[in-house]
């Protein structure tokens, strides 16, 4: 299941404040989705292992 990651969006009538503010979310939101998506690769990689692994033990 793929899930979007959230993203700081400007306003209407942003100010400069406002968009040095989005643009220092957005660099956390954006860290934040990558951190989930390696830890989500590397599960289903290890999980890919371990069926291998089962695969290969089984007579």
């Amino acid at each position: 299941m793929t899930r979007p990651c959230d993203l700081a969006v400007l306003p209407e009538t942003a100010a400069t404040a406002d968009l040095e503010a989005a643009y220092v979310r957005r660099g956390g939101q954006i860290l934040a989705c990558d951190a989930a998506r390696r830890l989500a690769v590397e599960t289903l990689q290890a999980e890919r292992s371990l069926i291998d692994e089962w695969v290969r033990s089984r007579p």
